[in-house]
């Protein structure tokens, strides 16, 4: 079954060591984008997750946040950074001097400068934890573009199913079209014959291969066994997305070889109706893993 690459998903984890939050986004994108967004501490474990995402996402862009928070009582202790502290209160005495300025540094002034405080890092996540967490999360995403995925299908089996309908209406229409191009030809050339000293035999040898070179049957096959290809590749639990691109490409060149022969309007209609098809095809499988 195809995947989409877009889908959301999102969980919370909650334990003794605290409560675990993750998000997970995937977007269409031609090749496997990962970003991932953990809290300063863990970026330890990144790799790993990566390698996680790798094994079960094949293609689209990927943006994972995962955020923990710890019980009040196990989070990390304030602590205060002297040495920038130091350095505030050394160039606000420069700048009085040397400019004449006026005021004084006031604790409300300290407390306003952030990067005056911070924690100690004691909030580490529980690898265990966020492992299986993460494992869940992106099992979870992949469920939604597995959903995503099964509509896809079901759109794009009924545009095959509408394209096989024209197909089997040119072919039926076929044989008459040619009878009555034939016709025609036969008709002009014969009078061409009768009014001037042209060789007969020559002429309706030119005239065979100007008709065959007018049959269709053989873009017919192939534009049949594209569209089976297409149907049997959906049916395919690996990411697909590359090779019914590549398929719809070579339905779009048989459809335009028929069309470019086939000197017929209700043959040419039917064709016009495959492209629209086609087309439709086209977009939804750029959603497509």
């Amino acid at each position: 079954m195809p995947k989409s690459m877009t889908g959301f998903a999102k969980l919370e984890t909650e334990s003794t060591d605290g409560k675990l939050y993750g998000e997970a986004r995937a977007l269409n994108s031609r090749y496997l984008e990962i970003s991932i967004k953990l809290p300063r501490a863990d970026f330890l474990h990144e790799q790993k997750l990566r390698e996680l995402v790798k094994r079960h996402i094949k293609r689209g862009k990927v943006d994972i946040t995962i955020k923990w928070e710890r019980p009040n009582e196990q989070a990390g202790a304030q602590k205060i950074n002297e040495n920038v502290l130091a350095q505030y209160v050394e160039t606000a005495k420069t700048l009085k001097e040397k400019y004449a300025l006026k005021g004084d540094l006031t604790i409300d002034n300290i407390f306003s400068f952030k990067d005056i405080f911070s924690y100690e890092e004691n909030n580490n996540i529980n690898e265990d934890m966020l492992m299986q967490s993460f494992e869940k999360l992106i099992a979870q995403l992949n469920q939604e573009r597995e959903k995503e995925g099964d509509l896809i299908k079901k759109d794009l089996m009924a545009r095959a199913d509408a394209i096989v309908s024209n197909v089997a209406a040119i072919e039926e229409r076929w044989p008459l079209t040619i009878k009555m191009l034939e016709n025609r030809l036969r008709e002009r050339i014969t009078e061409i014959i009768t009014s001037s000293s042209v060789d007969e035999t020559r002429v309706l040898q030119e005239l065979a291969i100007y008709m065959e070179r007018l049959d269709i049957a053989e873009e017919i096959v192939r534009l049949k066994g594209h569209i089976e290809n297409f149907s049997d590749t959906l049916s395919s639990d690996d990411p697909i997305g590359r090779k019914l691109d590549f398929i719809i490409q070579e339905m779009v060149r048989e459809s335009n070889t028929i069309g470019s022969k086939a000197n017929d309007l209700f043959i040419n209609e039917r064709i016009i109706q495959i492209k629209v098809e086609i087309e439709k095809m086209r977009e939804q499988v750029q959603n497509v893993e």
